[in-house]
């Protein structure tokens, strides 16, 4: 009993990508930069990321949003216009 508690849970670079939905280049690029752990089993070229680490990239990349700040008075200078147009001298 106490194996199956161990096991740890994998992903594909396409299920990651579907996931994300982002291009699986994408998830070889977070890989490669380090922002995704992932397992590689010697002499293989499949790539697996641990679910555990793909759920905390994803609270990472949540964007939390502020509410507007406003200020009580915004003063603003007016653009000065004459009442004439400027003349163009020539010499």
């Amino acid at each position: 009993m106490e194996a199956e508690s161990r096991q740890v849970v994998y992903l594909t670079q396409q299920e990651v990508a579907v996931r994300f939905r982002v291009a699986q280049s994408t998830v070889k690029n977070w890989r490669e930069r380090g922002l995704l752990a992932y397992f590689q089993a010697p002499g293989s070229t499949r790539v697996l990321y641990p679910v555990t680490a793909v759920e905390e990239l994803e609270k990472k990349s949540i964007k939390q949003t502020k509410g507007v700040v406003r200020q009580t008075e915004i003063k603003r200078k007016r653009p000065r216009i004459p009442a004439q147009p400027q003349k163009v001298w020539r010499v």
